[in-house]
């Protein structure tokens, strides 16, 4: 009995291959990308899941509140860690995890700067990172052991065993040397914590004082803790209090600085702008790509059922002869969800090749390392995607027409006026709808993201390189920047004599949010103010391209002004100062310093936040003599910001080599461009775009053949009806508006429901940016009008082929 439903299906499926066709592409094209989708979700709700504590382990969130509100930050302080453990006795282990990067070197024909993570002994025993020779308990206990992956052993060592084998690495003034204890296997791509290489924590003595060590208000790095009990979490945040009045002492203040415990199982899907040391997704992302696969798809089903319904005269026939002859309900009803189970199962093996083939251009679009594996929760998704669409495309055919009575049918008495004319009608309009909904959004994003882009930033980006020379690791962190420059600064002279090179500056920080690192110190009224601040050096000012509006840049001569600063327009506002370059900063913990000018404000964060309060300092002792925090959110290596002169890039780039050769020769050489970093801050909007603009393609191109197949089945039921027009001397012109003014309508009625929905619904992801720009009423009325010449175009090709046929053909049966 089966085998004869499934060979009557594939009997009307090969009758009807245009129909039959077009189910396939749209099926197929919204599987493949669909599957990739909902398999990408199942992978990024997977992340950290893989550790057997995960349901224990959390990491630190520390709250302090500034001028601004509350600050929220998972880098913490590194005395965090021992008082977390000494005072809840609901902590079982506890790890820090600080980043850090050093030149380092097998010998000379092997230099390269190579990043790691310092933790504490117990980091590998909280977490599940796979040890393939070591172990887990000793490995982290020695100073000068390092633990390093399988790739970055394949770097240094190539295929040989690197067990006790040893790199030397630049800590502190000397290069030491690390013997090879441990060997993992790559961090698995649904890590949250990324690392080449574990050092032990007694390493931060090189760069960390033992004053900044015991420090709560400087941090470094994050902090994760064990607890006994996963439900323990809301004890230990509610005896926080109590731990920072007794630890602060006359400094605590209830409610202005505190820590909460964040799950690690929660800490990948996370909506915000600054994540920590790990890699987020935002769970937004993932609710926008699986609206985009619910739709394309509804837009391939709803293809699938219009047909049906545009069939339904020539299958109600075949229905009342069936049932004549003792067909049953459920048999008829089977039989048509056979039909729609069998085009599935062909899209989803279609689909499946597709997801194959667009899979590395969608790990390269977002970035990640998804792998289709079909595992048992792929199945199910698989299984559900089936299910689902055999249900939404063969619901109308296998209920309603099984439901028909032979009498009617048989005798030509049966009215389809809702089947053939409002439900269908309303399906091709929500097609339209879906379809304009995703160009709309596309138009707003490409719109707003080239608003970015063209964006005046308050400094020159273009022709601009910046190149990371190397710290001067030391326990005490001003002299690691005095003296990191004054290497520079030999190195910053070399490239200003080059007649390539426009101006050269040095920086600690570039740009990006939270490039510049944030400050604060108390004033006269006891009220904390935050700051962000950035040392540079030489031409810096001129380099970027900065405009000062009052006062002076600093001298470039790097043993002048170093008791100058230089604040933006939005420090000085928020001092209430008319006269900038009259005041100093109102503490008397700072030593004497002068405001020797006043810059126009620039972005020294993303787009995504507003202008902050900016100081700018050539002497590190004179900032941080006054100020009461401090938070590192960027590395301390210096760079050379390098203009160029004219546009010979690559002659450019070789002076730089050059040059870097004769100032640091055992040292790597590598550079990036300044505009590059600056796009860096848009990518996952930048993605998301892309990948809206790829499914509005797909859209239209499913809503086209749903519509061309659909224009193709009104004019086919209407062949005798455009002949008789014809014989009684109706035009072809009046012939083809009378059928393309159905279509019209109902794109008319898409794009005015889909216009104002896009608007609403993108007004949430456009509110994120500080600079808003939304497209005109012109670009929506040209989206409008090309929606309507588009319906236009598909059907008056199928209309004006009716209009041509010779009337005795289409009417020589009656």
């Amino acid at each position: 009995m089966f085998k004869n439903y499934f060979k009557i299906a594939i009997r009307n499926l090969s009758k009807n291959k245009l129909h039959t066709g077009i189910n396939l592409i749209g099926l197929s094209l919204g599987l493949g990308i669909s599957i990739l989708i909902f398999f990408f979700i199942q992978f990024e709700q997977g992340f950290d899941k893989f550790h057997s504590q995960a349901e224990r382990i959390f990491r630190l969130e520390r709250h302090e509140k500034d001028q601004n509100g509350m600050n929220v930050s998972y880098s913490t302080p590194v005395i965090t860690a021992p008082t977390f453990l000494d005072e809840f006795p609901q902590v079982n282990q506890v790890t820090r995890m600080i980043g850090g990067g050093a030149q380092t070197y097998l010998d000379e024909s092997t230099i390269q700067f190579q990043p790691f993570l310092i933790v504490s002994p117990d980091f590998l025993e909280i977490f599940d990172f796979k040890l393939i020779q070591g172990d887990a308990k000793q490995v982290l206990q020695d100073k000068f052991g390092a633990v390093i992956t399988e790739k970055t052993a394949k770097k240094y060592f190539g295929d040989t065993n690197p067990m006790g084998q040893s790199i030397r690495m630049r800590m502190g003034d000397d290069f030491e040397e690390y013997q090879i204890v441990g060997l993992l296997e790559d961090i698995p791509a649904n890590s949250s914590i990324q690392f080449e290489v574990l050092l032990n924590d007694q390493n931060m003595d090189y760069s960390i004082g033992k004053n900044s060590q015991e420090s709560w208000y400087n941090v470094y790095g994050e902090t994760y803790v064990v607890l006994n009990d996963p439900q323990s979490k809301h004890e230990v945040e509610a005896g926080v209090d109590a731990m920072m009045k007794k630890v602060l002492g006359e400094n605590y203040i209830p409610g202005e600085y505190y820590f909460t415990l964040e799950p690690i199982s929660e800490m990948h899907l996370l909506d915000t702008q600054n994540p920590g040391m790990i890699e987020n997704t935002r769970p937004r992302l993932l609710w926008i790509l699986a609206g985009i696969a619910f739709l394309i798809l509804m837009i391939a089903c709803i293809n699938f059922t219009t047909m049906a319904i545009g069939r339904s005269t020539t299958r109600a026939k075949e229905v009342g002869v069936r049932k004549t002859m003792g067909a049953e309900f459920g048999q008829l009803v089977f039989q048509f969800l056979t039909e729609a189970l069998l085009t599935t199962l062909t899209a989803l093996v279609l689909g499946l090749i597709l997801a194959e083939l667009l899979l590395p251009t969608f790990n390269s679009l977002f970035e990640k390392e998804l792998q289709l594996v079909y595992g048992f929760w792929q199945f199910l998704i698989l299984l559900g995607l089936v299910i689902g669409i055999t249900s939404m495309a063969g619901a109308y055919p296998a209920f309603f027409m099984s439901s028909l009575r032979p009498i009617k049918v048989l005798k030509g008495n049966l009215s389809f006026k809702f089947g053939k004319q409002g439900l269908r009608k309303g399906l091709v309009a929500f097609q339209f709808f879906i379809s304009f909904l995703l160009v709309a959004s596309t138009l707003i994003m490409v719109n707003q993201m080239n608003a970015i882009r063209n964006y005046d930033l308050g400094f020159d980006q273009d022709m601009v390189i910046l190149v990371e020379v190397p710290d001067a690791p030391s326990t005490s962190f001003i002299k690691s920047i005095t003296e990191s420059f004054a290497k520079a600064e030999t190195y910053r002279l070399a490239l200003a004599g080059r007649s390539e090179v426009s101006s050269a500056g040095i920086t600690i920080s570039t740009y990006g949010d939270e490039a510049f690192w944030d400050g604060g110190f108390s004033l006269e009224d006891g009220k904390q103010f935050s700051f962000r601040l950035n040392f540079v050096g030489g031409d810096y000012l001129k380099t970027m391209g900065m405009e000062i509006l009052e006062g002076r840049d600093f001298n470039p001569d790097a043993n002048a002004d170093s008791s100058a600063f230089i604040i933006n327009e939005t420090f000085a506002k928020a001092m209430n100062w008319d006269d900038p370059l009259r005041e100093t900063i109102p503490n008397n913990r700072f030593n004497p310093h002068q405001i020797v000018g006043v810059a126009k404000d620039f972005h020294h964060n993303s787009l995504y936040g507003q202008i902050e309060p900016v100081i700018l300092a050539k002497s590190p002792a004179i900032l941080l003599s006054g100020i009461n925090m401090l938070m590192i959110s960027s590395g301390t290596n210096p760079k050379i910001v390098v203009k160029g002169n004219g546009n010979d890039i690559q002659r450019l780039q070789s002076i730089l080599k050059e040059e870097w050769e004769r100032v640091y020769p055992m040292d790597a050489f590598s550079f990036s461009f300044l505009d590059e970093t600056v796009a860096e801050q848009y990518k996952a909007d930048e993605r998301l775009g892309k990948m809206i603009s790829l499914a509005a393609g797909i859209a239209i191109m499913i809503a086209a053949m749903g519509l061309f197949a659909m224009a193709a089945l009104t004019i086919t039921g209407r062949t005798k009806e455009i002949g008789i027009r014809k014989v009684l001397g109706a035009s072809s012109w009046s012939i083809s508006w009378m059928i393309n003014r159905e279509f019209l309508l109902i794109t008319l009625m898409g794009v005015f429901v889909a216009l104002p929905l896009s608007l609403y619904l993108m007004q949430g992801w456009i509110d994120q940016f500080a600079v808003k720009n939304w497209p005109s009423w012109i670009n929506f009325c040209l989206l409008a009008i090309g929606g309507i010449s588009f319906t236009s175009l598909v059907v008056s090709s199928q209309s004006y082929l009716a209009t041509q046929m010779n009337p005795v053909k289409t009417l020589k049966d009656e």
